[in-house]
């Protein structure tokens, strides 16, 4: 339980350490892919602590704004700690269910958004499609969420850790896909820059609250796509935990690779907000539904099947033999 508790204090450091990153990453691909110059991946993170030494700015409303930004940033931090990165908690350790790491996710998106909507003119559109979108994105998501049920996320996941992504797991496949959609379609197309009016420390909060949650969504969508790689802790002793967090670890930075290249990809199409908000509603429904209908026959609790079983079993016209059966 020790050993799992500081796992989970280490996987959040890295995640705070590992957000900027992915971000400039995925920004530098993109403009590569559009032909456009631009700064190394370490550039976010200069960014960031350019941000937090300069002075800031306040104006009318930004005072709401700093602290709206600072919830959205301790919700990025719990979203970090509540997310499987390398590994699953044990038996009979407190695990969130996914119901509640979508809702930490989407409420420090929404507080995100308010920033951006108290702009004034044409710049606040973007901020009312972005918040309108997250708040629609949580009833969108409710096929998948139907899939878990009221099982822990790590139970759910030790599940499908075990089940082949071609054959009985694909369904879980398509899941992980809509929640990759989640994070993808928060984006903006290249050489777009989010508008926000803070500034100083709280221009910094904001932006890497926002690298969270979007490395968040992207780590949540590869566990469930592919939760083989999840060490699992067992009575084998310590060591063979370690050496599977280290291998769980390296197919983590693996999955990200192929998250940054699919999001730099998809930066380059050019959407209105109003337009990019509805297919990214739609296709997370979509995808969500589709994986439940393909995955329901599977989630059939085996105390339905009994009880299945024991009313044909009752019925009549089985007869005494298939009563004694």
């Amino acid at each position: 339980m020790f050993l799992s508790a500081l796992s989970l204090v280490v996987q959040t450091g890295l995640m705070l350490f590992a957000a900027p990153f992915f971000r400039g990453w995925v920004e530098r691909l993109a403009g590569r892919l559009a032909g456009q110059t631009r700064y190394l991946a370490s550039g976010r993170w200069q960014e960031i602590r350019h941000q937090f030494v300069r002075p800031g700015f306040h104006e009318p409303g930004d005072h709401l704004s700093g602290l709206a930004a600072r919830a959205a940033f301790v919700l990025a931090v719990l979203g970090a700690g509540l997310v499987p990165v390398y590994a699953l908690v044990p038996s009979g350790f407190p695990a969130p269910g996914l119901l509640l790491v979508c809702g930490v996710l989407v409420g420090a998106s929404l507080l995100l958004s308010l920033p951006r909507v108290v702009l004034r003119g044409q710049a606040a559109l973007g901020g009312y499609m972005a918040f309108m979108a997250d708040a629609l994105l949580l009833p969108s998501l409710v096929p998948v969420l139907v899939m878990v049920g009221g099982q822990d996320l790590s139970a759910f996941l030790a599940h499908v850790r075990g089940l082949s992504p071609l054959g009985a797991g694909a369904p879980f496949v398509l899941m992980g896909v809509a929640l990759f959609g989640a994070a993808a379609w928060r984006g903006t197309s290249v050489g777009a820059a989010q508008a926000c009016p803070l500034s100083g420390a709280d221009r910094g909060v904001w932006l890497l609250a926002e690298d969270i949650v979007q490395l968040c969504w992207v780590t949540l969508a590869g566990d469930v796509a592919w939760a083989g790689c999840l060490a699992l802790p067992t009575d084998g002793g310590v060591e063979p935990w370690l050496m599977a967090c280290l291998q769980g670890g390296g197919a983590w930075l693996l999955k990200l690779v192929i998250a940054a290249l699919l999001l730099a990809g998809m930066q380059l199409m050019v959407l209105p907000p109003a337009r990019r908000a509805r297919v990214r509603l739609a296709c997370v429904f979509l995808l969500g539904l589709l994986a439940w209908q393909a995955a329901y026959p599977g989630l059939a609790t085996p105390t339905a099947q009994d009880k299945t079983a024991a009313i044909q079993v009752q019925d009549p016209a089985f007869g005494a033999e298939g009563i004694t059966q």
